[in-house]
């Protein structure tokens, strides 16, 4: 463990820049929690929780309130709470020290805007924040706007008791009234923080870039599967990443990754120590030794048993080429080999379910959508060699699911369909999934 830490250490003494990854995580080791049930709930949102039945944060920011005005209540209480009042942790501090003086940038899927209020302003939010706004009438054609002055003013009248329907935020172009601008149909990327990003990336991708990943799980792939495309994109880079209880690291990136499974200020004391605090500890793995001609046939004889086709994992910069698929109840996608690395991103419409089936033997379910409270995503990463299919959810009415596939600029065009008596031989406890979404025999 001491040797993993010391290796870590080196490599953001080494690093010439670090580009750094976080969600949900690292917000409840700030003391926000959008999917806690507890005392903090009712004491940030008074009567309005019981009021409206909000079982956490996320509920109370999505919830269609009949009362204009209880909305902007809701609204207001929560920024004045974790934004107005908000003050750096021990963790965001100790976050400042790692990245010392080096070229930085924050990634992350927060909404809460605390590493700005910290003073991290090289930031991309992918979700949005809560102090932003856009025109509920004309999201895209007015802009955005700058609420924390205005949600201010709206908490101290609502204490005082003189809130009126005139003090609710509207648009200065049309009247209409603001909304928070959050991940949905309507929500507007900030296209400054876009092009910053970019050119970071570009500055940054193949030189000694450091990912620090904070509080992303597995299945949020949303941010950790091109962050994961960059690393192994860029043989210099190194990977390093903290959630407690569960670490995802991908063999093709495995000798150049080290994983905390610890509190983020438990990975970041060891860090700044280089003691081992009796933390879980994984890699960085060797580098896998090349297989002899021998081995190498034997394996693809295996893997054959299941896939016409096999293709070694190798990285790929994220944004290359993007392919849609558009599923429905009459239309879903069929079972098909994933040659090479992608990524999956929801789009639009229905959630989706992504089922896949990986050359280990191992089948599991991924939720694309909208809803983290049904444990959707807005995207994950498949590894190559995992055989993969996707239906719509039907969730929200919408009668049909969009999502996004990123593919290399020189994919081969074919698609690889497996064997379907294969796949229920490997796999006979999905024998009646096998037999709905699979191809021929």
């Amino acid at each position: 463990m001491l040797k993993a830490i010391q290796t870590a250490q080196q490599w953001v003494k080494d690093s010439e820049a670090v580009l750094v990854t976080a969600s949900n995580g690292f917000s409840i080791t700030e003391g926000l929690n959008l999917f806690a049930t507890d005392d903090k709930l009712h004491e940030v949102l008074g009567g309005l929780e019981q009021k409206y039945h909000l079982q956490n944060l996320l509920a109370a920011i999505s919830y269609d309130y009949p009362n204009e005005l209880d909305k902007w209540r809701v609204y207001a209480r929560i920024t004045e709470y974790y934004a107005w009042h908000y003050r750096p942790g021990k963790v965001m501090d100790l976050l400042k020290r790692v990245i010392g003086d080096k070229p930085y940038f924050i990634w992350t899927s927060n909404i809460d805007h605390h590493f700005a209020l910290a003073g991290l302003d090289n930031l991309l939010e992918l979700e949005g924040n809560w102090i932003e706004g856009i025109c509920s009438r004309h999201p895209k054609e007015h802009g955005n706007y700058q609420l924390k002055e205005h949600l201010h003013q709206i908490y101290l009248k609502d204490q005082q008791g003189t809130l009126t329907e005139t003090d609710i935020p509207s648009c200065d172009r049309c009247d209409a009234p603001l909304t928070f601008n959050l991940a949905g149909d309507d929500f507007q990327m900030n296209q400054s923080q876009v092009a910053a990003f970019s050119r970071f990336v570009q500055d940054y991708q193949d030189k000694k870039l450091l990912v620090l990943e904070l509080g992303i799980g597995p299945q949020n792939q949303m941010i950790k599967a091109p962050s994961m495309q960059l690393v192994a994109a860029n043989k210099n880079s190194h990977y390093l990443t903290v959630n407690k209880g569960q670490l995802y690291i991908p063999d093709s990136i495995a000798d150049r990754s080290i994983g905390f499974s610890a509190s983020i200020l438990d990975a970041f004391e060891a860090l700044r120590t280089g003691n081992d605090l009796g933390i879980k500890i994984e890699g960085p793995a060797k580098p896998r030794p090349k297989l002899t001609p021998e081995q190498q046939k034997a394996q693809d004889e295996t893997i054959n048993l299941f896939f016409p086709a096999y293709m070694v994992m190798r990285g790929m910069r994220p944004g290359e080429l993007t392919m849609y698929v558009t599923t429905d109840s009459q239309h879903q996608s069929h079972f098909h080999l994933v040659e090479q690395d992608q990524t999956w991103m929801y789009t639009l419409g229905d959630a989706t379910v992504a089922h896949c089936f990986t050359r280990d033997g191992q089948y599991y379910r991924v939720y694309l959508g909208l809803d983290k409270a049904a444990e959707q995503v807005h995207g994950f990463y498949v590894e190559a060699g995992t055989v993969v299919a996707f239906e719509s959810l039907e969730d929200s009415g919408a009668g049909f699911a969009q999502i996004s596939g990123t593919l290399p600029e020189k994919a081969g065009r074919q698609i690889l369909i497996p064997k379907k008596e294969n796949l229920e031989k490997g796999f006979p406890q999905q024998r009646k999934l096998i037999e709905r979404l699979a191809v021929g025999d």
